[in-house]
């Protein structure tokens, strides 16, 4: 986006606008005004006091530049409700006045939940049982890999150590071999 290339246009105005901007705003004179301007203040979303600076809520020229840098629409911020508004697009909750919300949402995540609790026992429900679900799952093929590793009785085993000398394959158990692996009767039968 910041190439300002010839094929990329809003990159270059971008680019241009910021490049314009930074001088204005690293001038004695526009740092002078915003001293002046936050003196005696605390932000306007929080409450804070430390780190104060004057933000534009509001564009009034098409492409948001302000080339005359005048703070008659400024509003005084901490610099965490103007990192928060400009780089994460939240800004404070109007209920707690601690979380920070979306731009498109009434409240914060914890209010949220504060006002719905049905909807979060239920999302806690459903989590619970998803969770369970995985134990299940694991539990499953932890048996089934220590069914694998045991020893097949009659020694004549192949994939899975499963009897390949009859249809019936033999599930691992001595007692179920005996009755079903023609195998394991022949050497039986030798001994």
């Amino acid at each position: 986006m910041t190439d300002g290339s010839v094929s990329n246009p809003q990159a270059r105005r971008t680019v241009n606008r910021r490049k314009s901007m930074s001088k204005a705003w690293a001038s004695m004179q526009w740092k002078e005004a915003v001293k002046e301007f936050i003196e005696g203040k605390k932000c306007e979303w929080c409450g804070g006091t430390e780190k104060l600076l004057a933000h534009h809520p509001y564009q009034n020229v098409g492409d948001g530049v302000y080339s005359d840098l005048i703070l008659s629409g400024c509003v005084c911020v901490c610099s965490k409700c103007h990192f928060m508004y400009h780089r994460r697009h939240k800004k404070i909750c109007p209920v707690c006045h601690v979380g920070y919300r979306h731009l498109d949402t009434d409240m914060c995540i914890a209010c949220w939940k504060k006002a719905n609790p049905e909807v979060v026992a239920k999302q806690e429900a459903a989590k619970a049982e998803h969770e369970q679900a995985d134990r299940d799952k694991k539990a499953a093929q932890a048996l089934k890999r220590r069914l694998a590793k045991q020893k097949h009785p009659c020694s004549y085993h192949g994939i899975n150590q499963k009897c390949r000398s009859n249809d019936m394959a033999c599930p691992y158990s001595p007692s179920k071999a005996e009755k079903n692996c023609f195998v394991f009767h022949a050497k039986k039968v030798r001994k």
